[in-house]
């Protein structure tokens, strides 16, 4: 018989597996709604929304990934001296008030001493409110492309302004958050418009967000790793799995919060 017209039965099962990701040498297992390391982390919050609180939650709070988790935390924020928030984050990590691309360069290179990544510090960089003063070519944008290389586990931006993020950092962001309320239309849309394919469109992406953002000081965290994508309330749970939405998991809207047949038409965002 020829052997290329047997059974197919009779022949291995050739589908592609996954490779398994290493075991976390983590003791602490993390939360599976949480960004997941190595993290590109990318958040687009207006003023007044409670950006500082998400930040000091995932770095402090222990049911977030806490003070421990990482071996070094490396803050940088043009506004941390005038936020009351991040008064505990200066406490406890190390932090600059300004950015130059010597600090980039410094991480890296001290990085690179070691002859494995075993041995490299597990690092999270944070760059708070940096991006609008950044000039062409800056160290930061090329590092969201190559930062797994140097051990960082978490690289997170945020920015009050879209449009100060550049094309380089997009294409690298593994998970999104968008604050509420976005009082800028305009704004809001581009994001829509740059990420909201995963979830069916830049009108799917609006409605999405709606539904995750009932009241002010929500957000929408987007993990964009999953496959399908994922949309959270908060962190706390999945409101769309790709195109299809799903709210609710273990916890369910208030009664007098919007149902989803009842969110508003997503012509407010586009006029």
């Amino acid at each position: 018989m020829d052997p290329m017209k047997s059974d197919a039965n009779s022949y291995p099962n050739l589908k592609i597996l996954k490779v398994r990701d290493p075991p976390s040498e983590k003791a602490k297992p993390l939360h599976p709604f949480l960004p997941e390391p190595p993290a590109c982390l990318l958040m687009v919050s207006p003023v007044k929304t409670g950006k500082s609180t998400i930040i000091s939650n995932l770095l402090l709070n222990e049911d977030f990934f806490g003070p421990e988790y990482f071996d070094d935390v490396l803050v940088i924020s043009n506004t941390i001296n005038n936020d009351m928030t991040s008064r505990f984050i200066k406490e406890h990590f190390d932090v600059e008030d300004h950015y130059h691309d010597s600090m980039i360069d410094g991480l890296v290179t001290r990085q690179m001493t070691f002859k494995t990544k075993k041995e490299q510090p597990e690092v999270a960089l944070i760059l708070d409110d940096i991006l609008g003063s950044l000039k062409t070519g800056s160290r930061v944008n090329t590092l969201s492309a190559r930062f797994r290389h140097y051990n960082i586990k978490l690289l997170l931006f945020s920015t009050q302004v879209f449009r100060y993020v550049s094309n380089i950092v997009r294409q690298n962001t593994t998970n999104l958050i968008v604050g509420s309320p976005f009082p800028n239309r305009k704004e809001l849309l581009k994001i829509a418009e740059e990420f909201g394919d995963v979830f069916g469109g830049p009108q799917q992406f609006l409605k999405v967000y709606k539904l995750c953002t009932p009241k002010r000081y929500d957000f929408m965290h987007c993990d964009l790793q999953a496959n399908p994508p994922l949309a959270y309330h908060n962190f706390e749970y999945v409101v769309a799995e790709g195109e299809r939405i799903v709210v609710g998991g273990s916890t369910k809207l208030d009664e007098d919060e919007k149902k989803p047949e009842d969110v508003f038409s997503v012509d407010k965002f586009t006029r």
